[in-house]
């Protein structure tokens, strides 16, 4: 079994979305100014202070980010965060200037040779690009017919490599609504996509912390492939 990690890297000053704070990650104790504290053969420790958006990094939306009354990420169901997954690539056909449309999903399908069950967990792959290139944040995401799609399927949950699951121009936020409506969990900003097979399932995991009230947490986000 091989392990993809599909995590982006968290790191002082990143900035996963343009309308979210900068992460911050500061030396809180260091062995230098800590060591007095301690005898020999301990040599003091390091820890870190931390301050962040629940929606930093690679993350799992939680209902209550766009439903009132929804899920918090205490709450949420485990069960929707791991278990048999399935990739379907649209990178090849779609356009950054074009949303991901239902009927492109149904030609990764068809193309891939691969079917959403219900129950399953769905990763997208939507571009060719790295992370936080150039046109990154200008890539179209999900039209709203995307998301009927997948909860038509009743999937447990989608991913994908892009930092909204809307068209960020998109004020209306439909595919948030429609998805995290249906209590279908989303986890954006996968990374490293393009190292897993589209031609077979493996299997995907990303817990949320335990967050009260949280609308959202990072994870380790990780696939597990057989080979």
């Amino acid at each position: 079994m091989k392990i993809i990690d599909l995590t982006l890297e968290m790191y002082d000053g990143l900035q996963s979305f343009k309308s979210h704070p900068v992460i911050e990650i500061k030396k809180q104790s260091t062995f230098e100014n800590s060591k007095d504290r301690y005898e020999w053969p301990c040599k003091g420790f390091e820890s870190r202070l931390i301050t962040f958006s629940d929606h930093s990094g690679t993350h799992i939306d939680a209902p209550l980010h766009f439903i009132e009354g929804g899920e918090s990420t205490s709450e949420m169901d485990l069960e929707k965060t791991f278990g048999e997954a399935l990739l379907l690539d649209v990178s090849d056909f779609k356009d950054p200037n074009e949303p991901v449309t239902s009927e492109m999903l149904d030609r990764a399908e068809e193309e891939q040779g691969i079917r959403v069950e219900k129950g399953d967990i769905v990763l997208i792959r939507a571009r060719k690009g790295q992370w936080g290139d150039t046109s990154f944040f200008q890539e179209k995401a999900f039209a709203k017919s995307a998301g009927e799609w997948l909860t038509s399927k009743k999937i447990k949950s989608v991913g994908i490599d892009l930092a909204n699951i809307d068209v960020n121009e998109n004020m209306k936020r439909e595919v948030h609504l429609e998805v995290l409506g249906k209590n279908i969990y989303i986890v954006e900003n996968l990374v490293n996509l393009n190292q897993l097979p589209n031609n077979k399932r493996f299997q995907f995991v990303a817990l949320p912390l335990k967050l009260k009230d949280g609308t959202a947490s990072p994870v380790r986000a990780v696939a597990y492939v057989n080979e």
